[in-house]
This record gives C-alpha cells, structure tokens and sequence, in this order.
C-alpha cells in the first residue's frame, strides 16, 4: 500500500485483513507505519534499516498513543539514527536490546569479573560483600537496576543506621554505589547511579584500648576463663597484635618458635607479614602444641564444628567474658589496638608500630598519635611557663593578655613548679604515663619523657641565667 496521511479517521476505516497483517506508512514521517492484524489489533510501528540492518520498533498500540505522538516517538528514532550514523556508527547502537539488569545479577557480575580480579583479598571480599547485600539490601535484589531509585536507598540507609548503626549503613551504600559504577562502566547497564548523592553518616574513628588500670581485672578474669581457646585466643590478641581472622586461622606450620616468628600469609592489606612473638606469646602456643590431640589438624584453633575448620567468630563466648570482667565496652578488634596504644605511651615511632601491627603506612596509625598526647601536653606547659615567665608580666598586663578573670603569671608557672621552686618534671612524668607497677617499665619511660623536656628544660634555665644577668647591670 502506498504511503498516506496518516488520521484517526483514516486509521479507524481500516479495514480487517482476513489472512496476512496490512502496513500502512505515514508519508510525513519517515518510517512511521500503522499495523492492523486479522483479529483487528491496530498498533503504531516504526521500521528503518538502521546500518544495512532492519530494525523494527513497535511503538504504542492504537488508540492509546494519538498519531501525533506516535510521530514524535519516530522522529526521536529518526534522530538516533542521524547522530548514530554522524558518528558513523561507532559506540553501540541506540537500539540494541539491552537485557534488563537485577540487582542480584548485577552482584554476581561485580563479584565474578572485579573483587574476583581485583580485590586485595578477594575470598573475603567475595563473602563480605555478599553477605552484605543479601542481610540488608535483600528487598532490593530482585528489582530492575531501573526500578531503584535514590529516595528508595536513602530510605534503607537512614533504617540500617537507625537500627544497626552508621558504620553498618555507610558500608552498604558504599558497595550499593560501587555495583552500580561497575555497571555502568562496563557497560551492562545505562542510567544514573542513584546511590550517589546520599549524604552518609559522620563516624568516629574508634580510640578505645584496655586502660592500665582495666588490666588487673581483665588478667584475673582470664586466669579463671574455662575456654582454654578464647583465653589463648585473647592473650595472643593482646601480645601479637594480629588481626581476629589471621590469629583465629593460624596454622602450625606458619609458627617457628625457636625464633619466635609467624609468617602470615594473607593480610586485610593483601600482603604476607611476619609478626615477632614475645616470650609469653611463644609460651601459650607451645601450651597448645604440645596438648594437640590430632597432629594431622594444621589448625592453632582448630574447630569440627565450622566449614573452615577453624574457630571463627567467638562472639558468644568474648560477651559472656567482657560481663565477668567487666570491660563490657571493649571489643575484640581493640585488643589489637591496645598494643599499639602501650608501645605509643612508651615513645615508640610511628613507623615501628605500623611495622608491628601491619600497617602498610602509618596514616592507620595516626590514631595512636592522638591517644597519648599527655607527654606532649607536659613539655608545652613548661615551655609556655618559661615564656611568661621570660616576659617578666605583672598582673595586670598579664589579665590584659589573656583576658580576665583568667589566673594571673604566678599561678601559671606555680602549676609546674614544687614549692621550692624546683620544676615538677618527676612528678607530670608519672602523672601522663602508665602506671604498671613494673619499676623496669617506669624507668624506662622516665627516660624517655627526659629526653622529650630534655630541650625545654634548658630553655628555661638558659632563660634565667639572662633574666639574672639583665638584673646585675
């Protein structure tokens, strides 16, 4: 049939073919047709070959588009035809038929062809991330990447963080926002990444360690823990260091403890280490060597009841502990971070704790940093004491500096002196270090807070001898 203006009138006239479905073009748009089947159906199509291939669209059945949008919808086609071919024909083809995406789908591609290749550590990236998805995104899993809007996953994540907190609802957007970009990266779905442009929760870099005076307690409950596994278990947490996973897979054959070494072969960081073990460290695991009842099992903790065949996650047994000693705030990741804490309040660098704890910088590290300030906070109090008292202020001039009601010079300098005038160097010592009990210990952190107000120190005296010396001319 040739082509026609296509109307309502016209369209409505159209006879009923009794054997094969009649195409009717329209003559103002180009590839625009109406198709009228042998049951009467009548639908919009639009039919073009597309670079030499014929590509076919059906558009809307008729009446529910008018056949003025029926040629908008063909003059869109038109126009990807136009640009496509502009380009000439390079990118895909704006009308390939692209497989609709699921969630689920779109996990299983990110697993198989990113954290599988890419991960630092791709079998527990794998299960983390799949378990995370399915514990808190389950609702989503079977719906079109299409379908998931932005108020849907803000809604999920303000619930997690409500319900299982901020950390737990950040960690799911975040790898939420990462499936989609790997989608749209390589190309197996288009759209906008609807996870982006959530404001996630602020978080607090935890600082929590066992305090000095936390350790009689925490010791005592130990020596009375039945769990011959979670007392090694948490002692070995404390003297290494390690990470839960690396000490709770532990195998013999890592051990060497003649020297005193454990080669780790898998860290969080995707590298080996080797951590030293102390002479209390070295002593539990021959403990527990020499009590093994089935040399064959390569396991420190070895575990019948677990797929891995190792202890895993002693999560009941570590809440019933922390309530019987007391330390109901402590988890199990802060053990680790308790013995950075110590060797940061006994003035070791930086650099040699990350080394410890198996940092790959010390940025990890920085936290340790923060928590022993008191040192520091000692040699500036002197060196600001000895600069007041330098400037030779009275009280008045020195109200108007630091503005009133604020303590005068006197008391200031007074705060870091003995009554006779001494500095109180001994005391602030003892005061901002740990409290041990171990004369060994204390003397040995004696000397290196002397060290750190070695310089102040002779400022100050520096200072009085020109104060004496100015006074005599």
């Amino acid at each position: 049939m040739p082509k026609v203006n296509l109307t309502k009138k016209f369209i409505d006239k159209l006879p009923t073919p009794e054997g094969k479905r009649v195409l009717v073009y329209d003559s103002q748009t180009r590839g625009l047709g109406v198709m009228v089947t042998p049951t009467g159906h009548r639908s919009f199509f639009w039919f073009r070959k597309v670079a030499g291939y014929p590509t076919w669209r059906t558009i809307a059945p008729y009446p529910d588009l008018s056949i003025e949008q029926a040629r908008a919808k063909a003059s869109e086609y038109n126009t990807n035809t136009a640009e496509w071919k502009a380009k000439e024909y390079e990118g895909a083809s704006p009308f390939e038929r692209r497989r609709e995406l699921t969630l689920s789908a779109a996990l299983e591609e990110y697993i198989e062809k990113h954290l599988k290749a890419k991960a630092q550590n791709p079998d527990r990236a794998i299960k983390d991330t799949r378990w995370q998805v399915n514990k808190y995104a389950a609702s989503l899993k079977n719906r079109n990447l299409s379908s998931i809007r932005r108020e849907h996953l803000r809604s999920l994540h303000a619930g997690i963080g409500e319900k299982n907190g901020k950390f737990t609802a950040n960690r799911l957007l975040q790898t939420i926002r990462a499936i989609f970009n790997y989608a749209l990266r390589t190309e197996l779905w288009s759209g906008v990444n609807p996870a982006i442009g959530i404001e996630v929760f602020h978080e607090e870099s935890r600082s929590r360690f066992l305090q000095p005076d936390e350790f009689p307690k925490f010791l005592k409950a130990l020596s009375n823990e039945q769990n011959t596994d979670l007392r090694d278990f948490v002692l070995l947490a404390v003297f290494v260091g390690s990470r839960r996973g690396n000490l709770l897979s532990m195998r013999w054959e890592q051990l060497d403890l003649k020297r005193g070494v454990w080669s780790i072969p898998m860290t969080k960081s995707g590298e080996p280490h080797v951590a030293p073990l102390v002479t209390e460290a070295v002593k539990i695991l021959a403990d527990r060597q020499r009590a093994r009842k089935n040399e064959e099992v390569g396991w420190v903790f070895p575990s019948p009841k677990s797929r891995s065949g190792h202890l895993e996650n002693p999560k009941r047994a570590w809440a019933q502990f922390r309530k019987r000693a007391d330390i109901a705030d402590v988890r199990l990741h802060d053990l680790r971070r308790t013995l950075g804490s110590f060797a940061a309040g006994a003035g070791v660098s930086l650099i040699t704790i990350a080394k410890t704890l198996g940092h790959q910088s010390t940025d990890a590290t920085q936290v340790y940093a923060r928590l022993h300030l008191e040192p520091v906070r000692a040699a500036v109090n002197l060196a600001t004491a000895t600069m007041i008292q330098a400037a030779k202020l009275s009280k008045a001039a020195s109200r108007k500096l630091l503005g009133a009601p604020r303590a005068s010079v006197e008391p200031a300098v007074q705060t870091m002196t003995r009554a006779n005038k001494k500095p109180l160097v001994t005391h602030a010592r003892r005061d901002f270090t740990f409290k041990t009990g171990d004369e060994g210990h204390d003397k040995k952190v004696e000397k290196l807070m002397d060290k750190a107000l070695k310089p102040v120190l002779a400022l100050k005296k520096k200072t009085k001898q020109m104060a004496v010396a100015n006074a005599s001319r």
